[in-house]
């Protein structure tokens, strides 16, 4: 009965090394695989986030067919130069898809940044 024991631990270890082996040797994914977004994000400088999101508010369906062609592009390496938002915003026009995007113009005043129709409501007060 001693051996019956002793064989079930040693056939134990060995499928626990064996075990460790199969982890070892299987593909190790260090890093998760961006999404289109994700990497067209990256790009984005000059409230291109904005205008991304915009995009994403009013043509859901569009804008994510949109990133999915410029996210093929930037994995195939046909495009990878940083995007600004007047650009993105262009584009996003140049195919029919117009919406609107909340602006303000701010002017200093006394040090520090006013928008221009507060500005232009303390001149009336005055």
């Amino acid at each position: 009965m001693d051996e019956d024991v002793e064989l079930k631990l040693i056939e134990r270890r060995k499928m626990a090394a064996l075990k460790r082996k199969i982890v070892a040797s299987a593909p190790q994914k260090t890093k998760a695989e961006k999404t289109d977004r994700q990497l067209l994000e990256e790009l984005l400088y000059d409230r291109g986030d904005e205008v991304l999101n915009a995009a994403y508010t009013y043509f859901p369906e569009e804008t994510g067919r949109i990133v999915e062609e410029l996210g093929k592009r930037l994995r195939d390496g046909s495009f990878s130069r940083r995007i600004s938002g007047g650009e993105l915003y262009s584009l996003f026009r140049q195919l029919g898809l117009r919406f609107q995007l909340k602006t303000s113009i701010k002017v200093q005043d006394r040090g520090k940044l006013v928008d221009l129709s507060e500005k232009l409501k303390i001149r009336e007060d005055e």
